[in-house]
C-alpha cells in the first residue's frame, strides 16, 4: 500500500477489527491497556491474557475489565495458552505479554526468557494448531538489534549484551522459525513489530523515566536520572498502537508479503537525550501550573549497564502500511503530561475520558492526514487544533539548549 492508497485508521478499524474476535495477551500492560481500549471502542471482541493488572495501572484506570473479556494466566504456561486460544477461536492475535523491563532482567534473567521467548513460541504452537486465526502480529522491542552506532533497519543484526534485550532477539527468532517452518504460504499471516521508546499516559512501571516524573511531580520529590545523556526514540503510544492496528491489517490483506519484521518508530527529531525528555516534561508540568518540579538529580552509577544510543528507520511502515507518525516529540510530551495531570495530579479527572478524548484526536489528525497531499500534520500546533486549543496556547515550547 502506497501513501496514495492510505487509508484512515477508521477504515481500517472497520474493515478488520469491527466484529472480529481478537486476542490480545498482555492486555492490561500499559501499551496493551491502550491497543485493548482502542479495539474495544472499534466494535472488535477483545479477550485479554495477562497476569494480574497492577494496581493503580492504565487498566484499572481504565475499568478495562467492563470493555474486554479478561482471563487471568500466564504465557509460560502452555496449556493455559492452548486452552485460551482453542476455546476463544480469536482471529487476530496480537502477543505483548512480556517482561518488559531491563533492569530487572538482571535480577530474574531466566524469567525473562522464560516470559519473552518460551511464552512466544507457546503462543505461535497454539495459533499454528486454531484455524480460526488469521493474523498474529508478536510486539518484541527495538533493542533486538546488535550495538550499532546508526539508525536500525529491520534488516540489520539481531543481538543483546543483556538479559532483557536477549530475549527479544531470542524471540524475533522464534518468530521467523515458526513462520517458516508452519506459516510459509498459509492463509494466516505472523509478522513482529519492532517499537521505539513507548510513552503515553497510564504508565506507572518502575524504571521508566516518564512515570519517574510524574511520581516525582505527584510527591514534590526530585526524579533521579540513570544516563541523561543516552539517546532513543521517543514516541506517544498511540503511534505505537496505530502501527500495530495497521500491521494487523495488512497481514489480512495479504499474509505472505507482509509476515515479517516491521520498525515503528518516530522521525529522527524525535530522537533526544533523556535529559532532554525531562527538561521538557517538566517544562509542561510548569505549563500546567503545577507547583511541585524539583530540578532532577542524576544518579552517579546506573544499576546496569544500558545502550547509550538506539533508533530506528520506519521507511518500510511508512511506504508499504501506510503507518505515519502523527505526534512530534512535543505533542507526544504534551499529551502524555496532560493525561497524568487530569488524571492523577489533579485527582478530578476520568481516565476513561481522557483516553477517549485522546484517541479521538488522534483519529482526527490521522483522517487529516489521509486528506493532505503532502506531509502529514505532524507537529504540536496541529495536535492543539485538534485538542481544541490555538497554537499560540503552546508557550511551552521546546528549550532545552
Amino acid at each position: 500500500m502506497s501513501l496514495s492508497q492510505r487509508q484512515s485508521l477508521g477504515q481500517v478499524s472497520d474493515r478488520s477489527y469491527r466484529g472480529r474476535r481478537v486476542l490480545v495477551t498482555g492486555h492490561n500492560g500499559f501499551v496493551g491497556s491502550w491497543l485493548s481500549f482502542w479495539l474495544a471502542q472499534a466494535g472488535a471482541g477483545v479477550v485479554g491474557f495477562a497476569l494480574p493488572a497492577q494496581p493503580g495501572g492504565a487498566a484499572e484506570a481504565l475499568d478495562l475489565d467492563s470493555a474486554v473479556t479478561s482471563i487471568e494466566g500466564d504465557v509460560r504456561d502452555r496449556t493455559q495458552v492452548e486452552e485460551l486460544i482453542g476455546g476463544h477461536e480469536p482471529e487476530i492475535v496480537f502477543h505483548l505479554a512480556a517482561q518488559a523491563l531491563v533492569i530487572p532482567s538482571f535480577d530474574e534473567p531466566l524469567a525473562t526468557l522464560a516470559t519473552n521467548v518460551m511464552g512466544t513460541a507457546h503462543v505461535l504452537d497454539a495459533v499454528r494448531r486454531q484455524p480460526s486465526v488469521r493474523a498474529c502480529v508478536v510486539i518484541t522491542s527495538d533493542k533486538c538489534y546488535a550495538l550499532s552506532a546508526g539508525a536500525h533497519e529491520e534488516g540489520d543484526p539481531l543481538g543483546g549484551e543483556d538479559p532483557y534485550s536477549a530475549s527479544k532477539a531470542a524471540a524475533e527468532m522464534v518468530v521467523h522459525a515458526y513462520r517458516s517452518s508452519f506459516f510459509a504460504g498459509s492463509r494466516v499471516g505472523v509478522a513482529t513489530a519492532r517499537a521505539g521508546n513507548i510513552i503515553g499516559g497510564g504508565d506507572w512501571a518502575d524504571y521508566r523515566i516518564v512515570p519517574d516524573c510524574a511520581r516525582a511531580v505527584i510527591a514534590g520529590e526530585p526524579v533521579r536520572i540513570r544516563h541523561p545523556e543516552a539517546v532513543r526514540p521517543w514516541q506517544h503510544v498511540l503511534d505505537a498502537v496505530a502501527g500495530y492496528l495497521r500491521l494487523g491489517d495488512g497481514l489480512l490483506i495479504d499474509p505472505t508479503a507482509n509476515a515479517q519484521a516491521w520498525n515503528f518508530g518516530p522521525p529522527s527529531e524525535a530522537a533526544a537525550t533523556v535529559s532532554e525528555v525531562v527538561a521538557m516534561l517538566f517544562a509542561r508540568w510548569r505549563a500546567l501550573g503545577e507547583t511541585g518540579v524539583r530540578d532532577p538529580e542524576h544518579e552517579a552509577d546506573s544499576p546496569v549497564p544500558e545502550r547509550s544510543f538506539l533508533t530506528l528507520v520506519s521507511d518500510k511502515a511508512r511506504s508499504r502500511l501506510g503507518w505515519l507518525p502523527l505526534l512530534d516529540l512535543q505533542a507526544t510530551i504534551d499529551w502524555t503530561v496532560d493525561w497524568y495531570h487530569s488524571v492523577a495530579a489533579i485527582e478530578s479527572g476520568n481516565a476513561v475520558t481522557v483516553t477517549t478524548s485522546q484517541i479521538a484526536r488522534y483519529l482526527e489528525l490521522d483522517a487529516r492526514a489521509v486528506g493532505c497531499s503532502g506531509s502529514p500534520p505532524t507537529n504540536s500546533a496541529t495536535a492543539s487544533r485538534a485538542a481544541g486549543r490555538r497554537p499560540d496556547d503552546e508557550r511551552h515550547r521546546r528549550d532545552v539548549s
